[in-house]
């Protein structure tokens, strides 16, 4: 299988962005049959990085070498620590069960034909499908092709240490199969070693002989590349170093160039950021840098053949899909809009401040009748006018991160038809949406107030990264108060679950992750303090149940959930009356 380089280089990206960091040596990557970085293991690659001993894994790892049953071995200790670190991460990355769910939905797809009745060769190949039918709440299935015992045991547990990872499998595999801990050529084979863990202690430095197996292989769940093949002491990953040397956290002028390239130019000078950065990035965003703009970028960078050009040029691509999508059911989407409008036209004429005012027409003034009579005024009835919907402004906020991915097109589409229906009614909007990456947060501003005709410009949007809601918030509460509305509210389309790499110093001088109860904690304290400033804080809901107690938490009863494209109107309509009412 021929690999390109740009599929190298996002494997490797993947890797370092699921591994918390950029000076890794990535070792074990993994393709799709069509040579393509598969998302979800490229990510579960980084997550064995972080959360066990690398080298460690990989000095056992080369007992499988030059082994008869070699393949199985390596197939069945990455389904182990796949299973292993799931666990572990499906709490913290949102985006990790999406991901699990789909890759097994397309494994299981694909598995099911390849099996047959003459199984012979095949007990790995059953096996990989069983743990994923699994993953998909299903039975292993095939009860007398799938070694369930087997599959029991190779499903590890999140709570092991890398050396109980490396014993259990040890025993697991001298079990089930005719393995021994210890190296064909290191004059044991056979033999066995009393404690498997001395086998940490091997150093090897041999060099891969001519004619070894190639660094590409098939496995049971993709096409693995060993980078470092396994006769080799160091990893040689240079020619990744030096491509991506501009891109990574090794230098912070490097890295705010691959923010830019990624997501376009900021829209501030440097002296106006450090500003915000002093103003915003402080307490449990302190560590945390600022990236806002328009999502320009310059012509260089979608024209060069850097990573994050490329990966500009697919958030371009993106923007397409959500076109297209709202293309196909702008007749839907048309009618809600409609809808929406005439549900936030009617609360504007009930709820807002009306004025009366002296006119040639309306209810007649009998105090002023005379007037008519004697001084021949023509302005003696009175005219009820509706309140101005100038003073007040709607800002939509929309998440970004990578648990919105099988989502964007929707996301995009209801950020739009909320977006027009108020500017149907006169009321200014800005619109933008929020993400982190790499230590950035990253502010992307479609359209502002007083830019009317730009509600098309939400189509841009793209999912990335992950999510800290809480700093996203403080900033567009801090950006709202500069205008001089007299009412303001700010609408959040999120799945309401906060988790970014930056940690949060606690202290007494340790670290806390950004996720779970203290992202959702620290979420619901910048809502909290918004409102205290007189902005009212509202959200679009669009996760999944499980996430039903952090939107509660987090907006209260302030939220509206969107289960139909259909209900649109009347579920965001109902949730805006009731605050227009009570302005």
């Amino acid at each position: 299988m021929e690999i390109s380089d740009f599929e190298k280089k996002r494997a490797a990206n993947l890797i370092w962005n699921s591994a918390h960091d950029y000076t890794i040596e990535t070792g074990f990557r993994v393709y799709d049959s069509d040579g393509r970085a598969d998302v979800y293991w490229n990510s579960v690659i980084g997550a064995i990085h972080l959360h066990y001993d690398w080298k460690k894994l990989m000095l056992f790892y080369q007992t499988f070498h030059e082994r008869v049953d070699q393949g199985t071995y390596e197939s069945l200790f990455w389904l182990a620590l796949e299973n292993a670190v799931y666990e572990k991460e499906k709490d913290l990355r949102p985006v990790f069960p999406y991901l699990r769910r789909r890759y097994a939905q397309k494994k299981v797809q694909e598995a099911r034909g390849q099996i047959s009745e003459d199984h012979s060769g095949q007990r790995l190949l059953a096996v990989t499908l069983g743990h994923f039918r699994r993953a998909l709440g299903e039975d292993a299935g095939l009860p007398d092709l799938v070694d369930v015992h087997l599959l029991d045991e190779i499903e590890l547990g999140p709570d092991l240490t890398t050396e109980e990872v490396i014993a259990h499998l040890t025993r697991t595999l001298s079990k089930y199969f005719p393995y021994r801990p210890g190296r064909p050529d290191d004059g044991r084979e056979g033999k066995g070693i009393r404690n498997p863990l001395a086998l940490l202690s091997l150093r090897v430095r041999r060099k891969r002989p001519e004619g070894q197996t190639s660094p590409v292989r098939r496995m049971s769940f993709g096409y693995g590349e060993h980078v470092s093949e396994y006769g080799s002491e160091v990893l040689d990953q240079s020619h990744l170093s030096v491509a991506f040397a501009a891109y990574t956290a090794q230098s912070d002028e490097g890295m705010k160039q691959y923010i830019t390239d990624y997501f376009g130019r900021p829209m501030h000078d440097e002296k106006t950021l450090r500003r915000l950065q002093r103003d915003y990035c402080c307490g449990n965003h302190t560590d945390v840098k600022l990236h806002i703009t328009r999502g320009y970028s310059e012509e260089r960078n979608t024209a060069d053949h850097s990573y994050a050009a490329k990966m500009r040029r697919a958030a371009l691509e993106q923007a397409k899909s959500n076109e297209k999508a709202y293309a196909a059911n702008s007749g839907i989407y048309r009618v809600q809009i409609e809808k929406l409008t005439g549900r936030i036209r009617n609360s504007l004429l009930t709820h807002l401040d009306e004025q009366t005012v002296k006119s040639v027409t309306g209810r007649i003034s009998a105090a002023r009748v005379w007037r008519a009579l004697y001084l021949g005024e023509d302005k003696i009835f009175d005219r009820t006018i509706p309140g101005d919907s100038g003073n007040l402004t709607v800002d939509i906020l929309l998440d970004a991160s990578t648990s919105q991915l099988h989502r964007q097109e929707a996301v995009a589409a209801q950020g739009y038809m909320t977006a027009q229906a108020l500017t149907n009614c006169g009321i200014p909007v800005r619109l933008y949406s929020f993400c982190s990456l790499n230590g950035y947060t990253i502010l992307t501003i479609y359209r502002d107030y007083d830019e009317v005709r730009e509600n098309r410009g939400v189509f841009r949007y793209f999912a990335a990264g992950a999510n800290r809601d809480g700093l996203a918030i403080r900033l567009a509460a801090g950006m709202m108060k500069e205008n001089h509305a007299e009412h303001r509210m700010l609408i959040v389309l999120s799945d309401c679950k906060p988790n970014d790499v930056i940690k949060v110093r606690t202290e007494n001088g340790t670290y806390r992750d950004y996720a779970a109860g203290l992202g959702v904690e620290d979420t619901a304290a910048e809502v909290h303090q918004a409102r205290m400033q007189g902005i009212t804080v509202m959200c679009v809901f669009t996760g999944e149940d499980d996430a039903l107690p952090n939107v509660h938490r987090i907006y209260g009863s302030d939220f509206a959930r969107i289960r139909h494209m259909d209900e649109f109107a009347d579920t965001v309509g109902g949730m805006l009356q009731n605050r227009i009412r009570l302005l």
